[in-house]
């Protein structure tokens, strides 16, 4: 089956696509709508269906993740709706299913999960990344990657908006993408598949911005600044073009035995093949449900199967347009387009038309705010940030030279749990350690803003009680890429509920400088730091994070580790109890339990 999200009559709505049985043109049918049609047509004296009344469902699907989280039996009822229609279209006049049924070139077609709570994109996961480094012995099997924002989304056909350039640098391909049905944990590579809805393709769109500003400071750059600034322009609005359709597996057929394809303004740039993977999707699957649970409308994009990036430099000219196609999945094209060169002295600002989906949708509804700090949960975080080295003592203890950005990175948001959690610790998890770190949260849809502005959409800050799990780290085998050594630490706080953020407090200015931060775990200990070690503030960091990504409500930025944590008992990995709490002075104090 081929399933849908679009718009039609300023609502988004869910579909089943089909070509038309006696056209071939491909038309979009909505489960509820057209439900009700057939209802209508079946109680004339006339209609073959009289005694036979076809129902599908006793409540329709409205939506992409409300089809996927009705499960197996979901699946079946659509394939019962999918089969009827076909049969239904061969003999009959569409006109008895108008308004229910719309051809998909009258529509406008949105991304199949518009707002995913999980994007992971894995990176360097074909062997064209690693031929031409003959050094290298051995990979380490596990998957590399990172996480995307929802403000990077962008539905088929939409624009991808670039800053104003005086010269550019970048590529895309298109990367086969796995959508989630079934949620769930620990899941057994051996049962993965079962729990994949369906596939859709990604463009995955990298022009160096973010990037720019490593390559102006001198080397040696470390991995976590390489990181941020090749990842960063991954993440930045926009970037990540996704669609037409969810694919579901029984019309794909093998998937790793699909062509690829990647054009430019018609000419063919790129072609590769699904099956030159390192990782496949049932590891991958497996892997991520170690640690976090998995849930309906989760993305998981598995990665370049050609060189990694385009195989040549291009320069996209304002109105090109890029294509992703990969075999029985569709095509699936996006022009380019860029802002104008701003005015001497004006901050390069993109109109609201102009900015992704996700957040456009926000702009002058209530949610484009949050009121107050009190009226903040962890339940509005769609994104959550984190940052590396931004401590005193960094490039002592870790190596991370001081640099005039900030290392930042996203996690799920899935990793975030409120005041008095009490914390799952994953089966997969090895040594722990806990630290306390200064977290703040984002109180309006905020792009390209000064650092005054920023510090204006702060809606509060709070104490973080962070949890850190070893056991990524130890499955590392040396010798091991740089990325392989770090990508780790990265990990390593993304477990469900590992970061337990408490009550917003409202602070003017740096009124959140030169605080003692304490963690403390009952029958472990206590260790103290300061948030006077901090270099960046959380509005510098905003500032230069907005430049290329929109921030949303809600969503949490935490200013990072101050070099010191307690470490946990092993116990505790092995269900072993235990309560303990972050605080810091002023600012409040965060408990957790853990166990």
């Amino acid at each position: 089956m081929k399933l849908a999200t679009f718009d039609a009559h300023g609502a988004e709505r869910l579909g089943l696509v089909l070509a038309h049985p006696l056209t071939g043109e491909e038309w979009v049918f909505e489960p509820g709508p057209s439900q009700m049609r057939l209802a209508e047509y079946a109680k004339r004296g006339t209609s073959p269906y009289v005694a036979t009344r076809p129902v599908f469902w006793e409540s329709p699907p409205t939506s992409m993740i409300g089809f996927l989280e009705s499960g197996a039996d979901g699946m079946a009822r659509m394939r019962r709706f999918q089969d009827f229609l076909l049969s239904f279209l061969a003999k009959n006049d569409t006109f008895i299913l108008l308004g229910a049924g719309h051809r998909v070139a009258e529509v406008k077609l949105r991304a199949p999960i518009p707002r995913p709570r999980l994007i992971f994109g894995l990176v360097q996961n074909s062997p064209t990344a690693w031929r031409h480094v003959p050094d290298r012995q051995h990979l380490n099997v596990f998957p590399q990657g990172h996480q995307r924002p929802q403000g990077a989304v962008i539905d088929p056909g939409e624009p991808i908006v670039l800053p104003y350039s005086a010269r550019v640098s970048g590529g895309w391909n298109p990367e086969l993408a796995v959508v989630i049905g079934t949620g769930g944990r620990d899941i057994p590579v051996s049962q993965a598949m079962a729990h994949v809805a369906g596939l859709t393709i990604v463009s995955d769109v990298t022009v160096d911005y973010f990037r720019r500003d490593m390559f102006a400071q001198p080397e040696p750059w470390d991995w976590f600044e390489d990181a941020m600034t090749s990842w960063g322009d991954k993440k930045s609005d926009s970037r990540f073009p996704m669609g037409p359709y969810l694919v579901t597996l029984d019309e794909t057929g093998n998937p790793y035995d699909l062509l690829c394809y990647t054009r430019q303004s018609g000419y063919l740039r790129d072609r590769s093949h699904t099956g030159a993977m390192n990782i496949g999707i049932e590891r991958t699957v497996s892997w991520l449900s170690s640690f976090r649970a998995l849930h309906p409308g989760d993305v998981i994009h598995m990665g370049t199967m050609g060189y990694d990036g385009s195989p040549f430099p291009f320069e996209p000219l304002d109105g090109d347009v890029i294509e992703s196609e990969i075999e029985r999945l569709g095509v699936l094209r996006n022009p380019v387009t860029y802002l104008p060169k701003p005015e001497s002295g004006r901050v390069d600002v993109a109109p609201v038309d102009l900015l992704p989906s996700a957040a456009r949708a926000l702009i002058g509804t209530p949610d484009e705010s949050i009121p107050s700090p009190g009226t903040w949960s962890v339940d509005h975080a769609r994104h959550f940030w984190t940052v590396f080295g931004n401590y005193s003592m960094a490039d002592r203890k870790e190596g991370l030279t001081r640099r005039p950005y900030p290392r930042f990175l996203a996690a799920p948001n899935t990793a975030l749990a409120a005041d008095g959690a009490g914390v799952r610790i994953p089966l997969r998890a090895h040594t722990l350690t806990v630290g306390c770190e200064l977290a703040c949260v984002i109180g309006r849809v905020t792009s390209r803003a000064s650092v005054e502005d920023a510090a204006r959409a702060i809606l509060g800050v709070a104490p973080m009680a962070v949890l850190r799990d070893s056991s990524f780290k130890d499955a590392v085998v040396e010798p091991a890429s740089p990325q392989e050594r770090h990508l780790p630490a990265v990990y390593a706080r993304w477990a469900d509920g590992f970061n337990v953020i408490g009550a917003l407090t409202s602070v003017d200015g740096d009124a959140w400088r030169d605080k003692v931060c304490r963690i403390a775990v009952e029958g472990v200990g206590t260790v103290e730091t300061n948030t006077a070690d901090y270099l960046f503030s959380a509005a510098q960091m905003i500032a230069y994070i907005t430049r290329y990504i929109t921030l949303f409500p809600g969503d949490v930025l935490a200013l990072g580790p101050l070099g010191d944590e307690l470490v946990l008992p092993d116990a505790v990995s092995r269900g072993a109890s235990l309560t303990g709490y972050a605080e810091i002075d002023g600012l409040g104090r965060v408990t957790f339990s853990l166990g």
